[in-house]
């Protein structure tokens, strides 16, 4: 009989195989539940978060034994460790890591500890066994060949099994966690707390609801980790707990900040000064429970609609900053409509009269001081007086009894004026 492997078929290695190897993988077998139970020893004490109780430690020695006796059967009949199948037992373990949460670099460490161990009883009983020292020499190296070959195919696919896992965990939790918010969006689901249950995420908080997105994809990191890196920020600006985040398309994502007390509006105008390299936000209005987590996710859709029609819209935008606009330009045909209406010329996509629909938008909703809307717009009080007056004029009408429609209409206008210029 000679071995499947090539490197044990050369005449020392062979040798080496026949008189020595062979012989202790049967030693090995004998041995695998002693051996196992000193590996169970070492994980305890190098990784007491891995193995923190005897059950995960007898499972882990479950699993450890049945990978010994796969490399003792292995090398007794000369098998090529490179083409080594994972025991179940050891696959479970590789699953399980990723139920528990753990690092896959520590469960890979698990396998080094125990490969150390292997190889420090193998060369024990080669010492022993080995007749001259050229045996010694030849048996050790293709020993270790062998268990280094083993370990290799065995970490390779065990760190398969953990990756696969881990992508079906990942993808069942976001598709159970999408399900539970598209749910509660749509007032089918209402009770709280399994509305929390579901999400694995405390609603009985005080919430704002956000839109984040990328304009354009990056060629330097993933778009769903700037995102989220993004939010995160906000929420360590508001000092909110960890938000909820989820991927609502390849450039963008859904997310909740959320905390205990109530937001204050001075931390609501904070964060919309916040800068945002790359990233655009779209912010709904704070709510608490249920109700406020979708009204906010509600509201913060309708900004982000807005805030995408605008031609100068800043990197976050508040909906209580755009409601007006939001609301009455869901029909943007009618939207339109009405605005040309109600403005005529002053509806004039160009420069100048953007410029001075601007001015008086800002004039009016500074009850008609000059001196505040110049603050505003950072001009001279004697240069609102002039722009008001040319926008009278385009109006044909004065703006001393501004009505309703006047003022909506200029809040609408920069969100309608790409379906006019058409």
């Amino acid at each position: 009989m000679e071995p499947e492997w090539p490197p044990a078929r050369e005449p020392a290695a062979l040798q080496a195989w026949r008189n020595i190897l062979r012989p202790i993988a049967a030693e090995l077998r004998a041995a695998a539940a002693e051996l196992t139970q000193q590996m169970s020893s070492v994980f305890a004490v190098e990784l007491p978060h891995v193995f923190p109780d005897d059950a995960t430690l007898a499972e882990n020695q479950v699993s450890a034994e049945a990978s010994v006796l796969a490399l003792a059967q292995m090398i007794e009949r000369g098998g090529d460790p490179r083409f080594v199948e994972l025991p179940a037992a050891t696959a479970a373990i590789a699953r399980s890591g990723v139920w528990r949460q753990l690092p896959l670099a520590d469960l890979l460490r698990s396998y080094r500890i125990g490969h150390e161990l292997a190889w420090q009883w193998t060369f024990g009983r080669i010492a022993t066994l080995a007749k001259d020292s050229a045996e010694l020499i030849a048996a050790a190296e293709l020993a270790s060949r062998w268990l280094f070959a083993y370990i290799d195919a065995t970490v390779t696919r065990a760190a398969t099994v953990y990756d696969d896992e881990r992508e079906h965990w990942l993808r069942s939790a976001m598709a159970a966690r999408g399900e539970a918010i598209e749910d509660i969006v749509a007032r089918r689901e209402t009770d709280i707390a399994r509305a929390s249950t579901r999400l694995r995420y405390d609603l009985r908080r005080h919430h704002i609801g956000l839109l984040a997105w990328l304009d354009s994809p990056s060629a330097d990191d993933d778009a769903q980790t700037i995102l989220a890196r993004a939010v995160s920020d906000l929420a360590d600006d508001v000092r909110a707990d960890p938000p909820l985040i989820y991927p609502s398309g390849v450039l963008s994502c859904t997310g909740w900040l959320s905390r205990g007390t109530a937001f204050t509006e001075a931390e609501l105008a904070a964060l919309a000064r916040v800068r945002l390299s790359g990233v655009r936000v779209a912010a709904g209005e704070p709510g608490a429970g249920l109700t406020g987590f979708r009204r906010s996710h509600l509201e913060a859709t309708q900004a982000r609609r807005v805030a995408i029609l605008l031609p100068k819209a800043t990197a976050l935008t508040r909906y209580a900053d755009v409601a007006l606009a939001a609301l009455a330009s869901v029909d943007a045909e009618l939207a339109g409509e009405f605005v040309t209406r109600v403005l005529g010329p002053l509806a004039t996509p160009d420069e100048g009269t953007r410029r001075l629909a601007e001015t008086l938008a800002v004039f009016l909703d500074e009850n008609r001081s000059r001196n505040r809307a110049a603050a505003r717009l950072n001009v001279h009080p004697n240069t609102v007086n002039y722009r008001v007056r040319q926008a009278e004029q385009l109006l044909g009408r004065s703006v001393d009894t501004a009505s309703l429609d006047l003022r909506a209409a200029l809040a609408m206008l920069a969100t309608v004026g790409g379906q006019r210029s058409h």
